[in-house]
């Protein structure tokens, strides 16, 4: 399966690189009809147009790393098992240290009764419980509340070496635990010097409420205008975007789950409707010209509970690739499909590591916020999911 994956990917970005010039590319992109150019020029705020040409995939996360459908085989190469199974981004860690990793990620216990994994959550029935912490559920909220649930459940299954947390200032509600961020900005400078109409490095910061701590974080940490910063919210926020915020582009408009697109009598689908509150992620993408973007490096999303209604959509095949995912999850909703357990194994079996777990203490107990960063599937082999 993980090979499949990657051959798909590699598929894609070698056709590509196969269909078109870069001038094709780009106005395919930027200008496919005039209503979609007059459409992004509606919803783009900031210094100029964001809208680049983002044709050339090179290759996913890290132009230098090479083709890894062939091997993860670490050969002779030191810290090439690292370096194949996350797409480049820890290119500095050993065979050994990996192999470590994965053996710690293997042995990882996801909940503290596998068997009854809704134990402890006030939604859970007598049969979904643990009996004797089921009936001891009115006793103390130790027992059955949201925030008991997550002591019991979905603790970090990974590390990484230099995570740092990210905002200006750092402390309090707003700012994110950020993988690694020097490996971020070196990352922008090779597929800048792969590709000069390459963007960098791109994040999507989805709900402001005009707090762009987080952004301005992110900006101290890699270097002023080597990440293309896109914040979307539905209130009127743009006048408060710091002017010291370089490429940021403010999109007062907010997430919902990806609806289905009418398509043509020739059947190709149009542009996204201009005007709306709110917008899919596909929508999102191509109303920002972002269709052929390999990844976008990291993708912060606190919106008030959409994040139960357009968790599958960060999955899509059909957007870039989110390398890094910084959440606050809203309360744990009970579904079969659609609810927390089904959130968090969707991730990991998509090749998503949780890095960080972290409660938010000072608005509410029922808010966690949590950080995954993508590996290949190739490192959770293995692994079975309660």
């Amino acid at each position: 399966a993980a090979e499949t994956e990657r051959e798909a990917v590699m598929s894609k970005i070698k056709g590509n690189r196969r269909r078109g010039s870069k001038a094709t590319w780009f106005l395919f992109a930027c200008n496919a009809t005039f209503a979609a150019f007059l459409l992004r020029a509606q919803y783009n705020t900031g210094a100029g147009a964001p809208c680049t040409n983002n044709n050339s995939r090179s290759i996913i996360v890290n132009p230098k790393v090479g083709d890894t459908t062939q091997s993860n085989n670490a050969g002779e190469d030191p810290f090439a098992l690292a370096r194949n199974q996350s797409f480049g981004f820890f290119d500095d860690i050993t065979n050994e240290h990996w192999r470590l990793w994965q053996k710690l990620y293997l042995e990882h216990q996801n909940h503290r009764y596998p068997d009854k994994p809704l134990t402890f959550h006030p939604d859970a029935t007598a049969d979904q419980a643990v009996p004797e912490i089921y009936r001891s559920r009115n006793n103390h909220a130790g027992w059955s509340s949201t925030t008991a649930w997550y002591q019991n459940n979905y603790e970090p299954n990974f590390s990484c070496p230099f995570e740092m947390r990210v905002g200006d200032p750092m402390n309090g509600d707003g700012p994110k635990w950020v993988c690694d961020p020097h490996r971020i900005k070196k990352l922008a400078e090779a597929r800048k010097e792969a590709d000069p109409d390459h963007p960098g490095c791109v994040i999507y910061s989805i709900g402001s409420s005009g707090d762009f701590s987080f952004e301005m974080g992110m900006q101290n940490a890699v270097g002023e205008g080597v990440c293309e910063f896109h914040i979307f919210d539905m209130g009127n926020f743009a006048h408060m975007v710091p002017p010291e915020l370089k490429r940021a582009y403010y999109h007062k408009w907010g997430l919902e789950k990806q609806k289905p697109r009418k398509t043509s009598f020739l059947g190709k689908m149009g542009p996204p409707p201009p005007g709306k509150e709110f917008y899919g992620l596909l929508d999102t993408v191509e109303l920002l010209g972002h269709e052929q973007l390999d990844v976008i490096d990291v993708f912060k999303i606190d919106c008030e509970s959409c994040e139960w209604d357009t968790y599958k959509d960060w999955l899509s095949d059909k957007v870039p690739l989110l390398h890094q995912i910084q959440v606050e999850l809203h309360k744990a909703p009970v579904k079969k499909d659609a609810g927390a357990i089904d959130l968090f194994d969707s991730l990991e079996r998509a090749g998503y590591l949780r890095f960080h777990k972290e409660p938010n203490i000072q608005w509410g107990p029922d808010c966690l916020e949590y950080a995954f960063v993508k590996v290949e599937k190739v490192f959770t082999e293995g692994k079975i999911l309660a």
